[in-house]
């Protein structure tokens, strides 16, 4: 289990030493304690002994496109990640959020807009690793009701035992979309439109991914949440959590 650090610690992963070195003195003058790592191997070994808060991961490691090292960094660290990019093609942005990354930044964003950024993503993520040695609540959060609570306000999700879920930015925007029409079935054409802004193809999985991994979560907290349902030929449909505890 990874040593817990304070709650503004960062590991920015970028082989581009003098950006790495500019961006993480600007972070350190707004409270951030930024560590750095120049390849996937190296962050790998870092976060095996330490649990920072938020990965910010470059999209381009040497020749390694790191987009495709997200699902092996997501088996390990369920903080929050931010991609950098200095690519603008915006499939890539896309593919980033569906594979499990919070924020896709261009390497163009004002630092200062990286910071705003980075507090945003602070606020609605957590390291359950890190909860779990604890055994705590983040600040405000709702008392232990035995109930679900989402607070679209916030963008944060509480589980019955007041534990903050992490959800990725497409994972949040789906169950936002789906609780805006709740009750209704909302079609993967609609889901695809408000969530990863394109049209649905009958051949891409990403909508049912996004419902499957948000059903697994809640069901890894609470074994007999069913708030999710399919409706063949239709979509999907969300009960809401009211609804289940009622």
């Amino acid at each position: 289990m990874g040593q817990k650090l304070s709650p503004n610690d960062i590991l920015l992963v970028d082989d581009d030493d003098m950006f790495a070195e500019e961006l993480s003195a600007y972070l350190n003058v707004h409270g951030f304690a930024v560590d750095l790592a120049r390849s996937m191997d190296e962050t790998f070994e870092r976060i095996s002994v330490k649990s920072p808060d938020i990965v910010i991961l470059d999209q381009f490691l040497g020749a390694v496109d790191s987009l495709s090292m997200i699902r092996q960094l997501r088996r390990r660290f369920l903080g929050g990640l931010m991609i950098l990019t200095g690519n603008a093609e915006p499939t890539d942005r896309i593919v980033g959020l569906e594979l499990g990354a919070d924020d896709f930044v261009s390497k163009l964003t004002s630092p200062r807009e990286v910071v705003a950024r980075l507090r945003s993503l602070q606020r609605r993520s957590q390291n359950p690793a890190m909860r779990q040695e604890e055994d705590v609540q983040p600040a405000n959060a709702p008392e232990r009701s035995g109930r679900w609570v989402l607070d679209m306000s916030r963008q944060e999700l509480f589980a019955p035992d007041g534990r903050l879920v992490h959800l990725t930015s497409a994972e949040f925007g789906t169950l936002r979309h789906l609780n805006a029409h709740k009750g209704k079935a909302v079609s993967r054409d609609d889901l695809s439109r408000a969530v990863l802004h394109r049209r649905f193809d009958a051949l891409d999985r990403s909508i049912d991914n996004l419902v499957s991994r948000l059903r697994k979560k809640f069901e890894a907290l609470d074994p007999t949440c069913r708030v999710l349902k399919t409706v063949r030929g239709e979509g999907y449909v969300f009960v809401g959590f009211d609804h289940e505890s009622a």
